[in-house]
């Protein structure tokens, strides 16, 4: 018999009933359940995010460090406060023109589904023009480009399908073994179908055409450009045990404690977390701290050393970061084992009385 309390539907003096049923079908639910491929696929959730936060960080590195074409790093996810498809990035030049980017650390088998989903961001984007140019930019916008970035291995696929589809998209790739991001090298290696001609020159200088942005200096500031990656590694829409890295990276030792105050975090967020604003960081913060707790990653010290202490026996950065996947995974591993348990509560509540199928628990 499991020892849990019944809800306040129980009849009384069916107590004991219910417990037995209740553990009858936890029993059932929990020894079907398949914990390991279940922990595996959330940890593949947390590669995932990874791998594409480290491309936004490699796409929008020469953004930020300089201003290729005059092109510079403005915010990540635009139109994310409107809760509507945005962009991971966008980059803008004080001559008007705007660049959307979104990063795609791999292309499925189906390339098809991300080019649709590029072309409703873009019509979303294109719908916000004027909300982007009053809340972002402060200034009109002459042209509109969008680019998506993806690891090297992977842009011919992406290249060939924007081409056959028709739609207008300039492919990034980035080489992460050697941190460097290219332009050319996304062209496809064959000619599409729909890029049909007898002059091969015609066809080449087409494929290039819609290959490359319209500002020739761009092309070749970006061609083969030294990139990196480690800004702007605080994003919104990222799982949260992506983002309360951002409490690792901002904590220090204490006595063999590791500890972190809010302020810490705040500047850690700040820095990394290029141009949100004032608000929208003290919001991130304030998510970040909760998320922490809630984990049980973070506790209140009552102590005046620091705010908070990271619950964890280590120090070092790799070891708490691995310390925090675990508590993550173990907390949605839990997650799932509470909708178990909320099933077999409801299914015994609908059937209590009905002496006849009780005996099917």
């Amino acid at each position: 018999m499991t020892n849990v309390d019944p809800p306040d539907s129980v009849p009384e003096g069916q107590e004991t009933t219910y417990r037995g049923l209740y553990g009858k079908c936890i029993h059932h639910k929990f020894r079907e359940f398949p914990e390991q491929s279940k922990r595996e696929t959330l940890r593949g959730e947390i590669d995932v995010q990874r791998h594409h936060r480290k491309l936004i960080s490699y796409s929008i590195f020469p953004f930020a460090e300089g201003s290729p074409a005059g092109y510079k790093f403005i915010t990540a996810e635009p139109l994310e406060e409107l809760d509507v498809p945005n962009f991971d990035f966008l980059l803008w030049n004080l001559d008007g023109s705007v660049i959307f980017g979104e990063a795609k650390s791999s292309i499925p088998d189906s390339a098809a589904t991300v080019v649709n989903q590029l072309q409703e961001r873009k019509e979303v984007a294109e719908d916000h023009k004027e909300y982007i140019e009053e809340e972002y930019l402060g200034s009109e916008i002459n042209h509109m480009e969008f680019v998506v970035a993806t690891y090297v291995n992977h842009g011919d696929k992406i290249a060939k399908e924007i081409i056959e589809t028709g739609a207008e998209f300039i492919t990034w790739v980035v080489d992460a073994h050697s941190d460097t991001l290219w332009i050319r090298q996304a062209r496809p290696r064959s000619f599409p179908d729909n890029l049909e001609s007898d002059d091969p020159d015609a066809m080449l200088e087409e494929l290039d055409r819609r290959h490359t942005h319209d500002i020739s200096s761009l092309n070749s500031e970006l061609d083969r450009v030294t990139t990196s990656f480690g800004q702007a590694d605080v994003l919104p829409t990222s799982i949260i045990v992506d983002r309360l890295r951002v409490v690792v990276q901002s904590r220090r030792v204490e006595d063999r404690y590791p500890c972190v105050d809010r302020g810490n975090i705040e500047k850690y967020v700040s820095n990394s977390a290029l141009n949100y604003s004032d608000e929208r960081i003290s919001e991130i913060v304030d998510e970040l701290i909760e998320s922490g707790k809630h984990l049980n990653f973070l506790s209140e010290w009552d102590d005046d050393r620091a705010e908070f202490k990271i619950v964890s026996n280590y120090t070092a950065k790799d070891d708490l970061e691995r310390a925090l996947e675990n508590k993550w995974v173990d907390w949605r591993i839990e997650g799932m084992k509470d909708q178990l348990r909320d099933a077999c509560e409801e299914r015994i509540i609908a059937e209590f009385g009905k002496q006849s199928q009780l005996d099917e628990f």
